[in-house]
């Protein structure tokens, strides 16, 4: 029993020596996550948009490029796809 209090004592000793070592760190890093929390409590919330994120695969643009998911497409055929109708038209025109 004694051999276990004393290297109970031996690693408060290591730790005590370690922080106070390291004591401008341990502060620096107190304060960094004390100015974040501030940050967070100050900033007002995001809010949520009224349509939710749609689900499912990306498709490309033919005409502009952008990226839409596949269920707000324009389809043309099997495998073209526009980001709106307005592209579909101009792509026709050209």
């Amino acid at each position: 029993m004694r051999e276990a209090l004393f290297i109970f004592l031996i690693i408060l000793l290591l730790a005590g020596f370690t922080l106070f070592r390291y004591r401008r760190h341990l502060f620096a890093m107190l304060e960094l996550y004390r100015t974040v929390q501030g940050i967070r409590e100050r900033r007002p919330r995001a809010q949520m948009p009224d349509e939710p994120a749609a689900r499912g695969p990306l498709v490309n643009c033919q005409k502009c490029g952008t990226w839409v998911p596949e269920d707000k497409a324009v389809r043309l055929g099997r495998s073209a796809f526009y980001c709106s109708t307005k592209c579909l038209e101009t792509s026709k025109v050209g």
